[in-house]
């Protein structure tokens, strides 16, 4: 069972973030104009570890079937506002109905 790891996110000035997780010290922030751009965004940081994730996954499983991986490469991207699907899933629903 792996060790539990609290991460505290406590303000600091404008929207930039401390985070302590474990042993490692992390910053989040928002881009110039909402915030100061000090540290990457939560969608980056949500991005970046859904990549660590893939690519170790991935040399995990080169190294398990001895596969020699000199480089991986994982490129992700949010779009969620930019996708018909979410934008049709957010958008208000206007529903008519008439008595017959």
């Amino acid at each position: 069972m792996p060790e539990l790891v609290e991460v505290i996110v406590s303000s600091g000035s404008g929207l930039a973030q401390q985070i302590p997780a474990g042993t490692h010290h992390l910053r989040a922030d928002e881009p110039v104009p909402v915030g100061n751009d000090s540290g990457p965004s939560p969608y980056e940081l949500l991005l970046a570890g859904l990549g660590a994730c893939t690519s170790m996954t991935l040399r995990l499983y080169a190294q398990r079937k001895g596969w020699v991986l000199e480089r991986v490469t994982v490129r992700l991207r949010e779009m969620a506002e930019k996708c018909p699907v979410h934008r049709g899933l957010q958008s208000e629903i206007n529903i008519r109905t008439s008595a017959v």
